[in-house]
């Protein structure tokens, strides 16, 4: 079942030239594409390809200059949907102390249901249930600026859930992390997909896109390529070619193959490299069946 709908969508920032004349900079360009619902799709791109303009306009902060983003069914260019839209798309930015409101984790990711008008005791119940779910229940009564950027960004996370979205966009959530961080960030989101949350998920994190069910391929505002990991992945000189790289093991497996070594062009991640190098070539597996 299909949850969103891009179809033409254009989104012109404006800006001032050195007179002072108002000029329209092209931040998307003509990108049209649909996410299945229950699903995870990745985004990449280099800086400036329009990522972050994109997933602004999947939740109504930004609508269309031309063209139309449908969200479950409504139409992001009628205003009197952005509320409903905002109700079933929530956001994780890539700066965690942006998306931080309050003194206590817990008033923090209470503050979107409040807003909602939520009843207190339902409240209590998202904001535990939220919390348990980032695994940041002891961190309930503490200061967000006492904890690691991981943590904080698991906090806005918790937000996001206790608001019940059918959906959440990860804008870069990854991008100001160390390495645990991040893995502990994709943990979370795959887990929320595994329960049958649809996440779309920007990231310039190859090995992250891989998790996808779909990646969506961006640069300069227009969508170049989109299909399954496999098949983006396979497409290596053409991500080259638009400055993007492959996940570690899509990249050695291309190096070997180079070098001789026989390995399926299917490789996408180090598992399946190590799998396929140890596995044992068809003259020997032979011999094995026939002792």
């Amino acid at each position: 079942m299909e949850f969103v709908r891009v179809e033409d969508l254009v989104f012109e920032y404006m800006k001032t030239d050195e007179g002072g004349a108002p000029v329209a900079t092209r931040a998307i360009d003509g990108v049209s594409f649909c996410v299945e619902k229950g699903s995870f799709t990745a985004v990449i791109g280099q800086n400036g390809s329009g990522k972050s303009t994109l997933a602004k306009n999947l939740n109504g902060l930004l609508v269309p200059t031309e063209g139309k983003v449908w969200i479950d069914g409504l139409d992001t260019t009628q205003p009197e949907n952005i509320w409903n839209v905002r109700q079933r798309v929530a956001m994780v930015f890539q700066n965690p102390d942006n998306q931080i409101v309050s003194a206590i984790v817990e008033d923090d990711v209470a503050f979107g249901p409040e807003n909602l008008g939520i009843d207190p005791a339902e409240i209590r119940k998202r904001v535990d249930a939220a919390l348990e779910g980032v695994e940041m229940g002891d961190y309930k009564d503490k200061a967000p600026h006492l904890l690691s950027g991981g943590q904080k960004q698991r906090i806005a996370i918790a937000g996001a859930i206790a608001m019940q979205p059918e959906c959440i966009v990860f804008d870069e959530p990854t991008a100001m992390l160390d390495p645990r961080g991040r893995s502990e960030v994709l943990k979370i989101a795959l887990n929320l997909n595994r329960k049958g949350m649809t996440v779309i998920f920007i990231t310039h994190f190859m090995e992250e896109a891989a998790c996808a069910d779909h990646v969506i391929v961006m640069d300069g505002g227009k969508l170049r390529m989109e299909g399954t990991p496999r098949e983006i992945f396979a497409r290596e000189e053409e991500l080259k070619a638009l400055n993007l790289d492959v996940p570690a093991a899509v990249q050695l497996a291309s190096q070997l193959r180079a070098r001789g070594v026989d390995l399926p062009d299917s490789i996408l991640t180090a598992e399946e490299l190590v799998d396929a190098l140890t596995q044992p070539a068809p003259a020997e597996a032979a011999e094995e069946v026939s002792s």
